[in-house]
């Protein structure tokens, strides 16, 4: 009898690219049960997938729809892609930045996956903001604007789109092969030259330690290389959120109070991944590339290109408006403040991830998480404040009182960017 795939992959063999095809495109045409497919993917977060069978399957996923290819420009296109992060609205920054740089911008995003937000969900709180488009449509995005981001259609990737969906499902989103051929399949899709990765590190990331994201980093940056591609990672750290509100149209608000001049942790990455893209784009050295992402900040070039983008797209721009996103910062349902002084030691980044998800299904508008890891508060300092309509959820806010530690000692001090590899 012959041994199938998922035998193969739980003794560690490795499955070939024929195998790995049938076993994909099969789910895709219904001729592989969903209980078939479950079962490979939870022997794959089980026992992993050598580097040739993580480009196999890869290649497998990129051959099951469209390619984007695009005339030549002034410069390559460029595209960002996260692993996956808290109060992580970097694309709504670096997007507009490059895009004002000059540089073609067009990313395919995710929805919501496990306890991370997703791109597209934050983009639709843009009233009106079309995400699901045609490929020619997309093209003609960017070429109005600059850049355009899009959910994945139909035509680019269907087989992400599937198991993406399937491993949130069946909770595997946790392995590192799974994740770099879902990443990296939507980026050689996409027609994008120059790539900046935000591989996220610590125990809000899916990869909790530096070492696995610098593994996943490096298998991620090796393919889209072999490619032809141009790719720098950036580990950054997931230990605490990394903008000031997680969840809902108060975690947009964050990202366009970045673009109004607000400073902190969200700003420094999106300015770090927008100067590796310009960078690799311009042949620039790094500094000199920082220099132009932090001038299209400054001068509110960027602003306004976001602005651009998300009209191009449908959307209202009514959250631009100070005091519209002022409005939702004073529907305060709830808020929980420290009962002893001390120093935050610990921040339960996945159990606060699906409180503000389960929060969001109840007419939430975010959840606002002032202090990071190590800050020092004193008692009665307001650690959450839960915005909204209606009356609070009491087990909501009684799991987001228990996702932080305090101590009499100060934590060691972590680093934004770990390291970068390119």
């Amino acid at each position: 009898m012959r041994e199938s795939i998922i035998q193969k992959i739980i003794r560690g063999a490795e499955p070939t690219k024929a195998e790995l095809a049938a076993l994909v495109d099969g789910y895709l045409d219904g001729s592989v049960s969903r209980e078939r497919t479950t079962e490979f993917l939870r022997a794959v977060c089980a026992h992993g997938l050598s580097e040739q069978a993580a480009i196999n399957l890869t290649e497998v996923m990129l051959e099951s729809g469209e390619r984007l290819s695009f005339s030549p420009r002034a410069y390559p296109y460029a595209d960002k892609h996260s692993t996956g992060g808290l109060a992580d609205s970097t694309t709504l920054i670096v997007a507009p930045i490059v895009a004002s740089c000059g540089i073609p911008f067009l990313k395919m995003s995710g929805r919501k996956l496990g306890h991370t937000g997703g791109t597209i969900d934050k983009l639709e709180l843009f009233k009106g903001f079309r995400t699901e488009m045609t490929v020619p449509e997309a093209e003609a995005v960017v070429d109005k604007v600059g850049a355009a981001i899009i959910a994945q259609s139909k035509e680019l990737v269907p087989a992400d789109k599937a198991l993406y969906k399937l491993r949130d499902e069946t909770d595997t989103v946790k392995s590192l092969p799974l994740i770099a051929s879902s990443v990296v399949s939507k980026k050689l899709a996409s027609g994008a030259d120059v790539f900046a990765l935000d591989v996220k590190t610590g125990k809000g990331a899916f990869m909790e330690s530096v070492e696995e994201s610098v593994t996943l980093a490096k298998l991620m940056v090796k393919i889209l290389t072999a490619a032809g591609k141009k790719a720098a990672a950036v580990i950054s750290d997931m230990n605490s959120p990394l903008g000031d509100y997680v969840g809902g149209v108060t975690e947009v608000s964050d990202a366009l109070d970045v673009l109004d001049g607000k400073n902190g942790r969200l700003r420094d990455l999106s300015a770090y991944l927008a100067s590796h893209l310009i960078a690799a784009a311009k042949g620039k050295d790094l500094a000199a590339a920082k220099q132009e992402a932090e001038a299209a900040l400054t001068s509110g070039k960027a602003r306004e290109k976001l602005v651009e983008i998300v009209r191009a797209q449908g959307g209202s721009d009514e959250l631009f408006d100070e005091n519209i996103r002022t409005k939702y910062k004073k529907a305060v349902l709830a808020e929980i403040t420290a009962e002893r002084a001390g120093y935050l030691s610990e921040i339960d980044c996945v159990t606060l991830g699906f409180a503000a998800r389960d929060a969001e299904k109840q007419g939430g508008y975010g959840i606002r998480v002032p202090f990071k890891l190590g800050d020092r508060v004193q008692k009665g300092d307001v650690l959450f404040t839960l915005y909204g309509k209606g009356t609070a959820d009491q087990e909501i806010l009684a799991r987001l009182k228990g996702t932080v530690t305090l101590a009499d000692d100060a934590p060691a001090t972590l680093p934004l960017v770990y390291e970068t590899i390119e």
